[in-house]
């Protein structure tokens, strides 16, 4: 698959498209690549790659807002008594990651399907429902 990038003008942004800005994410997020090589790989500017980020959270915030995380002050303090406690994290790992490769999964079959159809299948943020 080629990645095409849309070239703008000079001083304007250029334009992504949220599939190519998800998939550089999920690369960095892997740690396959660093910030500076994705840069370089992408042809991307210094400040891109965070910006993307920040984007890319807002974005997941927005599709799973009641499992969004939130920072804490203070991490808990553990005290294990049950010790099937390791087990049960171990199992809740793998739940995680295979919740995580769904949402990817999810993701990009809605990018294609973007692609395919040539229409915006994900809702904006900021718009009304409308009325009938």
């Amino acid at each position: 698959m080629e990645i095409k990038i849309k070239k703008g003008k000079r001083g304007a942004p250029y334009k992504f498209e949220a599939s190519l800005k998800r998939k550089v994410i999920l690369e960095w997020y892997s740690g396959t690549l660093t910030a500076s090589e994705l840069n370089r790989k992408y042809n991307l500017g210094n400040s891109t790659l965070a910006r993307w980020e920040r984007w890319y959270k807002q974005d997941q915030e927005q599709l799973l807002p009641s499992t969004a995380m939130k920072p804490m002050d203070k991490e808990p303090e553990l005290t294990v008594t049950d010790p099937s406690v390791p087990q049960r994290n171990e199992g809740l790992e793998e739940e995680l990651r295979l919740a995580k490769l769904k949402i990817i999964c999810l993701e990009t079959m809605i990018d294609v399907a973007e692609q395919t159809l040539q229409i915006e299948i994900r809702k904006k943020p900021g718009t009304k429902s409308s009325r009938e």
